[in-house]
C-alpha cells in the first residue's frame, strides 16, 4: 500500500474517533446503491445520511468492490455484489455482513427497501427502522418474496412509507403499522435558474424507461404533437421498452447537470401507472417547472389545479390535452410554476431531516 493511501486511511479513522469521541450514536444506514448510480430510494438513504451526520457518526453498508472508506462525513461499508441479495447476503455472505455489522455496533439500523436489508438484519442487535419505498411491497407479492417481505417488517421497531398511500397499503397488506415519512428535495440546488435558456415549446421526462412509468402514452402524445419537442432523461440501455423513430423525441439518456434541463424545459411530464413518492416531481416544482402528472404518487404533494395538473394513469388522449393547455396558456403555466416552487419548499431537506430526527428520538 502507497504511503498516500495510508494517510488517507490515517485521516479517515481520525475523523471517525473524532466523532466517536463526542459520544455520538451510530447509525448504520443499509442501501444497495448509492449515487450517482442508484434509483429514488437509495438517493434518500444517501441524502438524509449525509445530513444526520452532526447527530449521529453515521455509516452506510451498501454493494460494491471498493474498500471502506469516508465520503462527505459518512463511513461506506462495501459488501460484494452477489445476487439474488436477499438469498445470498442471508445465507454464504451472511458471516462477511455479520462481521461489518459487529465492527460498527450501531445503535439504530435504517435499512431503505424491505429487502435485501430489512430481512437480513432482521434480529440485529439494535433499534431496527425499514423504510419501504414502493417496488419492494408493491403490487402484493403472492410468492416466497412476500415471505421474506412480511418476516422483515414485523421484525422491524418501525416500518416508514414516503407516502400515505403507500402506508396504508403496507397496513392493510401486511397488518402492521406504518408511519409516513416524506422524501425530501434539495431546494438550494433544484431551483429556477434566470437565463438558463428556458424553452417555449419542450416537455421533459425524467425517469427509468419503462412501460410502467407511461413511456407508452409519451410516445403517443409526441406523435400527435409534433410541434412541441419531447425530451427523455434517463437510462436509454433497457430491454423493457422500444423507442419509436420520431424527428421531436430526444433520447438523452443520463445528463450532469439535471437542474439546468428543467430549467429549460417548458413543461415536465410524468405519466407514471403508479409512484410512491416520486423525487423526480418534486425537483422539477423546485426548479419552478409546471408538471402534469399522475394520481398514484404525486398526488402526495401536486394539488390538481394549483401547483400541477394530476392525469388519469393509461389515458394517452388525456395527456395530450393537458400538455397541449399548458402549452398555449402560458398565463396559467406562470401560476402553477410559481405555485410548484411554493409547494417544493415544504419538502426542502432541511424540514424533512427533523422527521428523521425525531423519530430516531424514539429509541435515545
Amino acid at each position: 500500500m502507497s504511503k498516500g493511501c495510508c494517510n488517507i486511511q490515517k485521516r479517515q479513522c481520525s475523523s471517525i474517533a473524532s466523532v466517536r469521541e463526542l459520544g455520538l450514536k451510530r447509525l448504520l444506514i443499509a442501501s444497495t446503491r448509492l449515487p450517482p448510480f442508484s434509483g429514488g430510494a437509495e438517493q434518500v438513504a444517501w441524502e438524509a445520511g449525509k445530513r444526520l451526520t452532526g447527530a449521529y457518526e453515521v455509516h452506510i453498508l451498501t454493494v460494491g468492490t471498493e474498500r471502506a472508506g469516508l465520503r462527505e462525513s459518512v463511513k461506506i461499508h462495501y459488501v460484494p455484489s452477489a445476487r439474488p441479495y436477499t438469498l445470498v447476503y442471508s445465507t454464504i455472505l451472511k458471516p462477511r455482513i455479520h462481521t461489518v455489522f459487529e465492527e460498527i455496533s450501531p445503535n439504530i439500523l435504517h435499512s431503505h427497501l424491505a429487502l435485501p436489508w430489512g430481512y437480513v438484519l432482521a434480529k440485529a442487535k439494535c433499534a431496527r427502522v425499514i423504510t419501504c419505498h414502493g417496488s419492494d411491497v408493491y403490487p402484493e407479492q403472492r410468492s416466497p418474496r412476500r415471505f421474506l417481505v412480511n418476516h422483515a417488517l414485523h421484525n422491524a421497531d418501525v416500518v416508514t412509507a414516503p407516502s400515505r398511500w403507500l402506508a396504508s397499503y403496507i397496513e392493510e397488506e401486511y397488518n402492521v403499522s406504518c408511519m409516513v415519512l416524506p422524501n425530501g428535495v434539495d431546494t438550494d440546488t433544484f431551483r429556477p435558474i434566470e437565463g438558463s435558456g428556458a424553452r417555449d415549446n419542450v416537455v421533459l421526462y425524467v425517469g427509468r424507461m419503462l412501460k410502467r412509468k407511461g413511456l407508452l402514452e409519451l410516445f403517443e402524445a409526441a406523435r400527435a404533437l409534433p410541434e412541441y419537442e419531447f425530451w427523455l432523461i434517463g437510462d436509454p440501455k433497457t430491454d423493457a421498452i422500444v423507442m419509436p423513430p420520431l424527428p421531436n423525441l430526444r433520447v438523452m439518456g443520463f445528463v450532469n447537470d439535471l437542474v439546468t434541463c428543467y430549467n429549460q424545459a417548458s413543461i415536465c411530464v410524468f405519466p407514471s401507472h403508479w409512484e410512491n413518492f416520486p423525487l423526480v416531481g418534486l425537483e422539477a416544482m423546485a426548479c419552478g417547472r409546471a408538471i402534469i402528472a399522475t394520481k398514484l404518487g404525486f398526488s402526495e404533494y401536486v394539488e390538481n389545479g394549483r401547483d400541477g395538473l394530476v392525469v388519469e394513469p393509461g389515458r394517452p388522449s388525456n395527456l395530450i390535452q393537458s400538455i397541449k393547455y399548458l402549452m398555449e396558456n402560458k398565463s396559467v403555466r406562470t401560476g402553477l410554476e410559481r405555485n410548484a416552487r411554493e409547494k417544493a419548499l415544504h419538502y426542502d431537506w432541511k424540514v424533512i431531516i427533523k422527521r428523521y430526527e425525531e423519530l430516531y428520538e424514539r429509541f435515545q
